[in-house]
């Protein structure tokens, strides 16, 4: 299949395309206020100047690309970035104001991207991670603008996907000026399918700023939970939370110990809310900014922004996404606050993070679920191991080179 086959596909299914793009509209869950967006209706004045166009799919890939942005900010460009959800959106406008502008990107039917492309006129094109967009890479290609892929990473059936259309995957790859994968693991996957040579192998994830916090908010927090010991499991997805319970239900009953769930969608809290009152668990709920006493044993964090302060508080990190088949999110954000991290057997994403973590004695991974609420017990009343596996982590991300100027150079090397 080529970029011809490709539209015409598109085309035929147009109006199937539309239709369930709408049927998301009312069920919630395309942004209700912005949705236009996504059909091409821009919302936005370009601003005056050169402009970079970084496209990133959610909230973890945005969140990698942050010290990028304001590398470009610092040199003189003004910077759009587009996402494909809501929270993401929500993420830029809390991080940054005035020098980049955020839009949705529009579906990628070759009128919308010809007309999106012709409005920005953007001086250069960083997809970040596995964000292959056919129209978006052609057109933005015919016209001369350098394309970048960064972070890029690609699961095992992502991979198996495109090898279906094995040339046409090759010919996307090879519009690119420069593809630096994540990973080694990454590399030898992407370098089977494009003659674009890979020399640089580099995670953006590992100079990541450290989150932000309120120092009034987590002081009022401490005072709250005195001396317990705090268990955060941090951007859990459905299922987790049942799995968690289940296991360490028993754990949590004990008076010095509470567990904080933050799920990964706070619209999530309403399930989650009947979860722990189906298996009678006292709780909290920040979102109405209520406050855990003596006799909470669950504290939901279902705000959103807030994940430095939750990590700020806690003694033992369970990441979310290992306990279902997610693949995992970026251990390093708890690992800059000197955390003990626990992550499940579903790792694929994180591989070589999680690989290298245990190659140091800075994480512990279980490999089944029922194995959480031993390990847990263990390194509660273990202060000597649970101190060294937080030292650990601290020390390891000080070890990784600060990627971003690097990454930053190479891409301003292609003018």
């Amino acid at each position: 299949m080529g970029i011809k086959a490709y539209n015409v596909l598109l085309y035929l299914f147009l109006p199937i395309i539309i239709f369930f793009f709408f049927l998301r509209v009312l069920l919630g869950k395309e942004d209700k206020n912005r949705f236009l967006e996504k059909l091409c209706f821009i919302t936005k004045a370009r601003p005056v100047g050169r402009l970079v166009w970084i496209h990133a799919c959610s909230v973890g890939e945005v969140r990698s690309s942050y010290n990028i942005i304001k590398s470009f900010i610092k040199d003189g460009y003004k910077v759009l970035v587009t996402t494909n959800t809501y929270l993401s959106s929500l993420d830029v406008k809390n991080k940054f104001s005035d020098n980049v502008v955020h839009q949705y990107l529009p579906l990628d039917i070759k009128f919308f991207i010809k007309k999106f492309l012709k409005y920005w006129r953007p001086t250069k094109l960083i997809l970040v991670e596995s964000e292959i967009w056919p129209n978006v890479i052609y057109l933005a290609n015919k016209l001369e603008i350098p394309l970048f892929l960064i972070q890029a990473r690609f699961s095992d059936n992502s991979i198996k996907k495109w090898s279906i259309f094995g040339n046409f995957f090759k010919h996307l790859l090879e519009k690119f000026s420069l593809i630096i994968p994540q990973s080694f693991l990454d590399k030898e996957k992407l370098e089977s399918y494009t003659n674009n040579k890979m020399h640089i192998v580099a995670n953006l994830k590992f100079s990541s700023d450290i989150l932000k916090f309120s120092t009034k908010e987590k002081n009022n927090l401490q005072k709250s939970l005195a001396k317990r010991t705090i268990i955060s499991a941090v951007s859990t997805h459905k299922g987790e939370e049942e799995i968690i319970i289940k296991q360490i239900g028993g754990l949590i009953s004990k008076k010095n110990i509470l567990l904080i769930i933050q799920p990964r969608h706070p619209d999530r809290s309403n399930k989650i809310i009947s979860l722990l009152k189906k298996q009678n668990l006292i709780f909290k709920q920040r979102s109405k900014k209520e406050v855990p006493n003596h006799t909470t044993r669950v504290f939901l964090f279902d705000t959103f922004g807030e994940t430095g302060l939750l990590m700020s508080i806690s003694n033992i990190i369970i990441l979310g996404g290992t306990l279902v088949s997610i693949g995992g999110h970026n251990p390093i954000e708890a690992a800059q606050y000197g955390k003990c991290i626990v992550v499940g057997p579903y790792v694929n994403k994180i591989e070589e993070i999680v690989n290298d973590f245990l190659k140091h004695r800075a994480i512990k991974k279980i490999k089944k679920s029922e194995q959480l609420n031993y390990l847990l017990e263990k390194l509660i009343y273990d202060k000597k191991q649970l101190k060294t596996l937080s030292f650990n982590a601290k020390e390891l991300t000080k070890k990784y080179l600060n990627t971003t100027s690097f990454i930053y150079k190479k891409i301003e090397s292609f003018k």
